[in-house]
């Protein structure tokens, strides 16, 4: 199951669900990459990885303008998920798109942003 986008993820910032949108999307693009063997399947990991850190840098700076008491645990969830998706990339690295990392990445990648956005960032 690919990363779904509902009305739990909207969190009536619509510069922040504007990028939220695109975050999923790149999850997606990503999974869908991985199940159907792509070729250049790193170019979808440094796409997510490019807008994650923008996203999470705007997301952060609010979050620091509003005074959002928070935030410390909210960046550390942020650090976390750049972290992991490092460590996704370079285990695509040494071990290519096997369908055990196509189910680790779909599952951590659908977890991490139903709960995050859904629950943290609402």
């Amino acid at each position: 199951m690919s990363p779904h986008r509902d009305a739990k993820h909207h969190i009536s910032i619509d510069e922040i669900d504007a990028q939220h949108a695109n975050l999923f999307r790149r999850a997606g693009e990503l999974i869908d990459g991985i199940r159907s063997g792509a070729q250049g399947l790193g170019r979808h990991i440094d796409f997510l990885h490019e807008h994650a850190v923008g996203h999470f840098g705007a997301e952060e700076e609010w979050m620091r303008e509003a005074k959002y008491p928070g935030y410390v645990r909210h960046q550390a969830e942020h650090d976390r998920f750049v972290e992991d998706l490092v460590a996704l990339s370079v285990e695509y690295q040494r071990h290519g798109a096997a369908a055990f990392q196509a189910l680790h990445a779909e599952r951590w990648l659908t977890q991490w942003l139903d709960q995050h956005v859904g629950g943290t960032d609402a």
